[in-house]
């Protein structure tokens, strides 16, 4: 039995008693890496899913020995898939949660503006005063915060988001 998916390897496939890593790898890794090229579009990425790939293999070749070469060949290209779709998930998390971190950033810089200028105006009142400054103007964080005033960080953050909501509800005022 010959195994030439399209510019396969023309050795004979393993059989199951003398199923390998290495006879899977010889067999099915040219194949396996031009379908990853084709499908990440990124050499790197590709070579990164074959190694995985194959290194789940090594873990499951128990039950790799119990399918047929064909049922191999789409267990690897199915285990390929899955990690490239992982990876593509992965990489749009990544982006959506820097971009919230950019976005996140340049709000605290606004907000840092306006509690400057707020605190010359002295218009602010107080118990929000000092919340507003320690973490947008000397950038201390909620739980620091929390533990020089003494209570629960969460009661910092729900004191700030409602400071924050009186800031842009007397904005006019303040300005």
């Amino acid at each position: 039995m010959v195994f030439d998916p399209a510019g396969g390897s023309s050795d004979p496939l393993p059989s199951s008693e003398d199923l390998t890593v290495t006879a899977l790898f010889t067999t099915y890794e040219p194949a396996l890496r031009a379908y990853t090229r084709s499908l990440a579009q990124d050499d790197d990425l590709a070579d990164d899913l074959v190694q995985d790939a194959f290194i789940k293999a090594m873990g499951n070749l128990h039950v790799l020995r119990l399918l047929n070469p064909y049922q191999r060949r789409a267990w690897l290209y199915k285990v390929v898939k899955n990690a490239f779709i992982d990876e593509q998930r992965r990489r749009t998390r990544r982006q959506a949660l820097l971009a919230q971190m950019a976005l996140d950033s340049e709000a605290d810089y606004t907000l840092a503006a306006v509690v400057a200028q707020v605190r010359l105006s002295g218009r602010i009142p107080e118990h929000y005063r000092s919340l507003l400054e320690k973490r947008y103007l000397q950038g201390m964080t909620s739980l620091e915060i929390a533990q020089e005033m003494a209570i629960p960080d969460a009661t910092v953050r729900s004191r700030l988001r409602f400071a924050v909501k009186w800031l842009r509800s007397h904005q006019d005022e303040i300005f």
